[in-house]
């Protein structure tokens, strides 16, 4: 990659990921639908890890978990009662989301754009449901909770809904990173018939 092609991966990764980042922030309601709010971040995260391999699904991982925790990190309730941001749970979670997106599907079916939309549903679905299992076992032994959603509740009102949303969310965002880039006509030099060279080395871990 030469130096034009690599500035012009920083500008637009730059760009797509402030603006994911910021418009899920400050315009929530707008990109929502049934009830839920697209999760950008989370979609981004998995589009570039699933198209463009295991490299730039860490750094963009990264720097958008980074975000996510500056911007809407998790509050948890500290010794005196007291809320107490909790910072680096985005971070690494998007990390691995990151990372698993570059290698789920990978040898069977390499990295066709369509199954782009069913990694997003598949991601979505692990990432809320264990979501809901953590919030339920803090709660649990912060003995703060009489009882939980129900799994009704959490399956058609809260995991479905977000998971429809975050497929339709994709989409666009799809379209854009296969037509503008950051690499031109959507494909990174690196990979070969699906993989990359930093890819393989997961194969031997």
């Amino acid at each position: 990659m030469n130096k034009k092609e690599r500035a012009r991966q920083i500008i637009l990764y730059a760009v797509y990921i402030t603006s994911v980042c910021c418009l899920q922030v400050t315009f929530p309601h707008v990109f929502g639908f049934f009830g839920r709010t697209c999760d950008l971040m989370l979609v981004f995260v998995v589009l570039s890890g699933y198209l463009f391999g295991t490299i730039d699904g860490i750094v963009v991982g990264l720097l958008v978990g980074m975000l996510r925790d500056y911007f809407s990190g998790p509050v948890i309730t500290g010794m005196n009662n007291a809320p107490v941001a909790v910072l680096g749970i985005g971070l690494l979670a998007f990390l691995y989301v990151g990372i698993l997106s570059s290698i789920l599907f990978r040898t069977r079916f390499r990295r066709k754009y369509t199954l782009g939309l069913v990694q997003v549903a598949m991601v979505s679905a692990m990432y809320y449901s264990l979501g809901h299992i953590l919030s339920w076992l803090y709660l649990k032994m912060s003995r703060n909770i009489a009882s939980y959603h129900s799994i009704r509740y959490i399956l058609l009102s809260s995991i479905f809904p977000q998971i429809l949303v975050n497929v339709i969310a994709a989409i666009p965002i799809l379209l854009l990173l296969r037509f503008v880039g950051p690499y031109k006509k959507g494909i990174k030099s690196g990979l070969v018939d699906g993989y990359s060279v930093e890819d393989r080395r997961w194969q031997k871990i």
